[in-house]
Formats: structure tokens, C-alpha cells, sequence
């Protein structure tokens, strides 16, 4: 890569790390103090300095800094580049070949720290240039094998697989620090009884609890020191799904195991906080939109329908005022004004956690045989099941046909099982609740809608039936703007468990 040496020439530098964790620069900055130096004693001008930092040149990802240096060259602006080895330019073999190209048609000089000068002019230099192309798309690839393949061993054996220190856990993955484990698991109960993602953030917040420490990248691509923040919905969000916190180990979106660590949430728990959060009806938005407490709750009463209500105010009451409504999704049956209705439902739900009985009638013992840490055991037994079949079939012990018709009914079973862990962990949305006392009234306008929309989904079924025809006992045109008539509302109380 070496040929006869000519100084003052007009050069660039090209500086690159892949991975700057740290934020820090260290390693761009060193290679372009060593590249000057070289340029120094070469008797070369350094006309520009390029820098990519915490950017993989095998990953395929666009780098900015490079591509500019391109361009640059392209253009004139200079008579070559500076890097500390050629992998700094390239890792992978079709990034090295359009760099041969523009060094051949622009007849530039190429000059690095660890490997001398470039020399394309020959059929040697040529040759060498491209063994050192394959030689590097070579070695990056050796690595991203080793890489994944400890990742898949972990898999297989449940264990970490690396990355930054999970909330909850210290930096092995694996030692809870319970100090912010009880936060992760007062959170899942406060999405069971109802909470809502804004609410935990504010305890949070109350709390003094942050995130964990990151290095966040900055616009121009460098890491920042490492900071925390408080917590906002989403991450709280992100937090609560993940299988971690129950001692699974997902791969790919699926549930593959039990892993090493602790669980520091059951998972039964965990799974019922999962069926909350990715409910549809839920609402996911940050903006300030109004939401009603029967938008995706009560049911449309018209013969033959079973769709949900939405609540908006593009109809007309008395005197051309905009009234929230109840309205059919399907947009052709029911509609109903949403403030008596409400009303009249929240009474009924106030009357009935009101009563003495409530706490027996609504929250009545486990029943035998159902208990939440049978049901795990059983559910992580079937997953080793699944993980038998596989192996039976491989040693051939079983044929293909008893593989899949036993792992579809062992995942038959074991959906079965979550579905009851999921169904006995929501009972806590009452039993967070004062039930039986006076107190439930008074608490009630302190709850957050999603915790009131938990309670009323819990108790009742509510179905809007078509109003009847003619106007109610009592109504005085010009007089009387919104009237309400219970009988046209159809309550089905749910049996508890």
C-alpha cells in the first residue's frame, strides 16, 4: 500500500468509532491527533476533519460525516484522506469497492496510520486493497456471530443477555435492588385497580424515584454524561410489559421460558397488568381530548347490535348548545345524552359498593385448587413441556405429527392458564377500594377515569336500549334541556370471579 511520497498536499481526516458509550469522544479524538501528527510529519494541510462518532461501519446505517467526506473529495476540496486504519473508512466489502472507485477516478491520495500509504495504481495494490476489504467484512462478521451466539446460549440457559441496567435490577440483570423493585410492583397494582400511566408517573415524581442513568445521543450524534429524568407515561409503560419483571424470558415477541433471575412481580399480576395496558379501548393518547366514562363500555341495546358507544358532541341540544353523546359506533342506532347517563350509572356503582355485604359478595375467597402460585407453577410447566416436544422430536423419539399436535394442545392448556391468572389478578381492581364504608362515596371524584372506568367494567355491564317513543312525564319544551329515563338503560350485574 505504499508508493513514492509527495508532501504538501491538501488532505482530510476521517475519524470513526462504533461504539462511544461513554459519550466522551475519547476515541475520535485520539485518532485525529494521530493522523495530524502523521500529516505533520508528511509536511500536509489538513483542510477539513470528518468524524462519525458511535457509528458501526458493518451495520449498514448511514454515516453522515462519511458521506460528506465523500462528496467532498468528489468534488475537489482536496487532494486525499487521513484515517487511523482503513477499517475506519470501511467494514463491509461493497463500502470498500465505491471507495476504490473514487480514489482510481479522482487519482487521490489515501494514507492511514496503521497500514501506510494506499497504492491503486497497480495490480499488487489493487489486490491488497481488496484482500484488506474482504479481510475486515471478514472479521466484522466473525464478531457478530460471536456476539449472537452468546446471546442465544443465554437464551437457552435463561440467563442475561447483556445491555443497559434494566429498572429493578442492578448491571448483572439478574440482583433485584428492591429499593426500586417495590416501585415496579406498586405501579403494576396501581394499573390493576384502575390507575392511570399519568398518576404513576406524578408518585414517581412525589417519590424522588428516576430512571436509570443513560447516555442519551445528542443531534450531532455524540452521547451525553450519563443522566436520569423522571419518568414519563410511555417509559412507564415500556417498564410494566416487560417480561422480566415476572422471571420470563421473551425472544422474538414470544414468552420462551423462565428465566435466572428473581421475579420481582408475580405473574399472574404481571399478565393481568399486560391485559390492561394493551387493551384497545384504553386510552393511549397524551393529548388534552375529553374522555367519558362509558366510551368503549357501555353496549349499544338495538336489536341484533353489540358494538360499543363513543362519546362526542357533534349533535345538538336545545337551543343549538353542543351535548355529549352516546352514540353507536356503527353510527345507525342509539344515541343518548352522556352526562344523565353517566350519572345514573356512577349511583348505582356508589350504591353497591356502599352496602355492608360488598366485601363478602364481591370479593369472596379463592376457590380452591385456584391459587395464584398453582397456576404459575403449572403455566411454567407446561413452557417446559413445549420445550420437550421440540427436543423428543429432534432426538426422534416422536414423530412430526405427535410434535404439533401436542404443542398445540400444550399451548391450548397454557393459554388457558394465563387467561386465569390474568382473571384472578383484576379482582384487585375492588379490592383497592374501601369497600362497604361511606368512604367509597367521598373517594369516588378523586379517582382517575381509567381507575372508575376499572370499577364500573368490573361490576356491570351497561346496555343502552332504544328510546321509547314520546316524551317523558315531566318534559317542558324550552324548559327541560336534558332528560334522562332509566328504564331506556339495561344494567347486567357481574358474578364476582
Amino acid at each position: 500500500m505504499t508508493h513514492p511520497y509527495r508532501g504538501g498536499r491538501r488532505m482530510v481526516i476521517y475519524a470513526r468509532i462504533s461504539d462511544d458509550r461513554e459519550g466522551r469522544q475519547n476515541g475520535v479524538d485520539r485518532q485525529e491527533r494521530q493522523c495530524r501528527d502523521l500529516a505533520t510529519k508528511n509536511g500536509d494541510e489538513i483542510v477539513a476533519v470528518f468524524t462519525d462518532d458511535d457509528r458501526s461501519a458493518y451495520s449498514g446505517k448511514p454515516r453522515p460525516d462519511y458521506i460528506r467526506m465523500l462528496a467532498f473529495l468528489r468534488d475537489g476540496h482536496a487532494d486525499g484522506a487521513y484515517a487511523l486504519a482503513p477499517t475506519r473508512f470501511y467494514r463491509r466489502l461493497d463500502d470498500g469497492l465505491g471507495f476504490f472507485k473514487l480514489i482510481t477516478e479522482k487519482q487521490l491520495e489515501v494514507e492511514t496510520v496503521k497500514q501506510g500509504r494506499y497504492d491503486l495504481s497497480t495490480a499488487d495494490g489493487r489486490r491488497d486493497a481488496l484482500r484488506a476489504a474482504v479481510d475486515s467484512q471478514h472479521e466484522a462478521e466473525q464478531i457478530s456471530e460471536r456476539v449472537r451466539d452468546a446471546k442465544a446460549d443465554n437464551l437457552a440457559r435463561g440467563e442475561y443477555r447483556g445491555g443497559p441496567r434494566p429498572f429493578g435490577y442492578d448491571a448483572d440483570g439478574t440482583t433485584v435492588r428492591e429499593g426500586e423493585a417495590r416501585h415496579v410492583l406498586a405501579a403494576t397494582d396501581a394499573i390493576i385497580a384502575g390507575d392511570s400511566l399519568r398518576s404513576i408517573c406524578r408518585d414517581l415524581a412525589a417519590n424522588g424515584v428516576r430512571t436509570v442513568p443513560r447516555r442519551f445521543k445528542q443531534p450531532d450524534g455524540t452521547r451525553s454524561e450519563p443522566q436520569d429524568r423522571e419518568w414519563k407515561p410511555e417509559e412507564v409503560r415500556k417498564l410494566l410489559l416487560r417480561p422480566r419483571n415476572a422471571g420470563l424470558i421473551e425472544h422474538k415477541g414470544e414468552i420462551v421460558g423462565t428465566a435466572t433471575w428473581s421475579a420481582i412481580v408475580p405473574e399472574e399480576k404481571w399478565r393481568a397488568c399486560k391485559a390492561i395496558l394493551e387493551n384497545p379501548e384504553r386510552r393511549t393518547t397524551t393529548g388534552n381530548s375529553r374522555v367519558w366514562l362509558g366510551s368503549g363500555l357501555y353496549l349499544c341495546g338495538s336489536p341484533g347490535c353489540s358494538e360499543t358507544v363513543r362519546c362526542s358532541t357533534s349533535g345538538k341540544g336545545s337551543g343549538d348548545s353542543h351535548v355529549p353523546a352516546y352514540r353507536c359506533r356503527t353510527g345507525k342506532h342509539i344515541t343518548r345524552v352522556a352526562g344523565p347517563l353517566d350519572e345514573h350509572v356512577v349511583n348505582l356503582v356508589l350504591v353497591r359498593l356502599s352496602q355492608p355485604d360488598a366485601v363478602s359478595a364481591l370479593l369472596p375467597p379463592p376457590r380452591a385448587g385456584e391459587k395464584h402460585e398453582d397456576l404459575a407453577a403449572h403455566a411454567n410447566a407446561l413452557r417446559a413441556k413445549l420445550d420437550g416436544f421440540v427436543a423428543d422430536y429432534t432426538a426422534d423419539l416422536i414423530t412430526r405429527q405427535q410434535m404439533l399436535d401436542g404443542t398445540a394442545l400444550t399451548r391450548k392448556r397454557l393459554a388457558k392458564a394465563e387467561a386465569q391468572m390474568e382473571a384472578q389478578a383484576q379482582r384487585s381492581v375492588l379490592a383497592a377500594i374501601p369497600l362497604g364504608t361511606p368512604r367509597v362515596v367521598e373517594e369516588w371524584p378523586s379517582y382517575h377515569l381509567d381507575k372508575q372506568r376499572a370499577i364500573v367494567d368490573a361490576l356491570m355491564t351497561v346496555i343502552i336500549l332504544p328510546a321509547r317513543r314520546g316524551r317523558p312525564a315531566g318534559f317542558r319544551p324550552g324548559v327541560t334541556k336534558t332528560y334522562f329515563d332509566p328504564g331506556a338503560v339495561r344494567v347486567e350485574w357481574k358474578q364476582p370471579g
